[in-house]
């Protein structure tokens, strides 16, 4: 798949920011462009790139390739900036109908635009509702949020640069609120679409409960943002493969 060319008239840098680092700079023009932009009413590839069209503007640029692992195809999607740093997220291409949406939830999940609850047509909890939740929530890097505006701003929104340590924390904070960098995010979504499905479910349920993720929220991807997000997940994941070896068969003897 082709993606649009990124604007040529792509806003310059701003002054405080001439020695930011790349990271630095994707993550001011993200929290920029997420500050100012709208919901969306439906999560569809063209409605989201037309969406994301002022993020284009702040030197932001985005791709999408598949590519084969292990005899499957891998859907890749990338948003790029023009100071060097990206953040990708991947979801395999052979567990969806639909392509081109599928890429279309992931880039709105990358470049955090809302989509409108009134597009997921959510309805009162019930059985039924939370099942399907549950199954829309398990692939992490294939979701959108409806709620990321009306929480409150991301991190990257709420700490100005000059108001962090070198690590990212918050001066005299909680390092557990310290930003995960781009890279960090998209190592934990990596992870995450790894696991087994049955497990998945399992991580996106107990990320919902300790989190308080709201119920009609359709992912938490977007909600990793946090060193306590990624500290949690990694702590699932340690108890998940204790688990597996402690059920492995043991091996029968001489």
């Amino acid at each position: 798949m082709v993606p649009p060319s990124r604007p040529a008239d792509a806003e310059p840098l701003p002054a405080d920011l001439g020695h930011a680092t790349p990271e630095q700079q994707l993550t001011h023009a993200l929290a920029c462009f997420q500050a100012e932009v709208s919901p969306i009413t439906a999560a569809d590839l063209a409605a989201v790139a037309h969406s994301a069209r002022p993020a284009f503007r702040r030197g932001i640029s985005w791709s999408a390739q598949l590519r084969e692992q292990q005899g499957r195809s891998r859907l890749q999607v990338t948003v790029m900036h023009v100071a060097g740093a990206d953040l990708c997220s991947e979801s395999w291409a052979d567990e969806t109908s639909d392509l081109a949406e599928t890429t279309g939830l992931m880039l709105a999940m990358l470049l955090g635009i809302p989509v409108s609850s009134q597009a997921w047509a959510v309805q009162p909890c019930s059985a039924d509702s939370e099942q399907s939740d549950d199954k829309h929530g398990e692939v992490i890097a294939q979701q959108t949020c409806s709620e990321s505006k009306a929480e409150g701003p991301s991190p990257e929104e709420s700490l100005p640069l000059a108001d962090a340590n070198g690590d990212g924390a918050p001066a005299g904070g909680d390092p557990g609120l310290a930003p995960l960098t781009p890279e960090e995010v998209s190592e934990v979504h990596r992870r995450v679409l790894e696991l087994p499905q049955a497990s998945r479910q399992a991580l996106t349920k107990a990320f919902r409960e300790h989190f308080q993720v709201p119920r009609n929220a359709r992912s938490i991807g977007d909600r990793i943002t946090q060193r306590q997000h990624s500290d949690f997940i990694e702590l699932f994941l340690a108890e998940a493969q204790g688990q597996v070896q402690a059920e492995a068969p043991a091996e029968p003897g001489p």
